[in-house]
């Protein structure tokens, strides 16, 4: 099984921080789903899915990356 980040609109799969292919054979393999959604967020990339690609004829699992959690700063008053 690899997993992937897939762009939702051109359905490229992630291969470097600039680049997509068509090729999920060329996309780059994150070793956990954590890791492909903290990728996504840590670049700012958006309208993106990870993708579970099975490699014995499977289906693939495609889900949406969740949004990035909002941090709340809060005043400490004293």
């Amino acid at each position: 099984m690899k997993i992937l980040l897939q762009d939702r609109r051109t359905l490229q799969y992630l291969q470097t921080v600039d680049a997509w292919t068509k090729n999920h054979a060329e996309a780059h393999n994150f070793l956990h789903s954590q890791k492909a959604i903290e990728f996504a967020h840590d670049h700012d990339l958006t309208d993106v899915y990870v993708a579970l690609k099975f490699l014995g004829g499977d289906p693939d699992v495609v889900a949406p990356v969740p949004d990035k959690p909002l941090h709340v700063a809060r005043a400490v008053t004293r």
